[in-house]
């Protein structure tokens, strides 16, 4: 498809569960996006988003959220209100850093930012006391936090391509 916006009125469908709108031509959402709160699973994958609306945040119900190969450079820093989400993709971005509100994301269990243009973790990544499977191939890192070691449910951690010195000693 080719769809580059989305009416305002958009945000009227509460009823909406799920969500794919990949392969589309995306730059933006609208701001009241965060109105569809019964959403648990969106994909918006190779779109062309730079940002999210500050409503995203308000997606309540989301459990699964796929945003690979768009152009977002940074994240709402209240995007650690997506308490339910389980499974994030962020794979092909821009993004630098990622919110301290990153941490809240307390049930998440899959974690993938492939090709982004991270150098540090924040200190709230160690809260992601549910996460079982990360994938940071291709960034920027030179070290992994002390932190990683509180990730006690961890299984599966991917780091290939990276700039990577020094692992912790957990």
């Amino acid at each position: 498809n080719q769809l580059s916006t989305l009416p305002d009125s958009f945000g009227q469908l509460q009823a909406l569960l799920s969500l794919e709108l990949s392969h589309n031509e995306l730059g933006t959402l609208p701001e009241n996006f965060g109105h569809l709160q019964a959403l648990s699973s969106l994909r918006l994958n190779r779109n062309k988003l730079s940002t999210l609306p500050e409503s995203f945040s308000e997606l309540w119900a989301l459990q699964l959220l796929e945003l690979n190969n768009n152009e977002l450079s940074t994240l709402p820093e209240s995007f650690g209100q997506l308490r339910i989400l389980q499974s994030l993709e962020l794979n092909f971005n821009q993004l630098s850093t990622l919110p301290e509100s990153f941490g809240q994301l307390r049930v998440l269990q899959s974690l993938e930012l492939e090709r982004n243009q991270l150098s540090t973790l924040p200190e709230s990544f160690g809260q992601l006391s549910a996460l079982q499977s990360l994938c940071l191939n291709r960034n920027k890192l030179s070290a992994l936090p002390e932190r990683i070691c509180q990730l006690v449910a961890l299984q599966s951690v991917k780091l290939t391509c990276n700039e990577v010195s020094t692992i912790p000693d957990c």
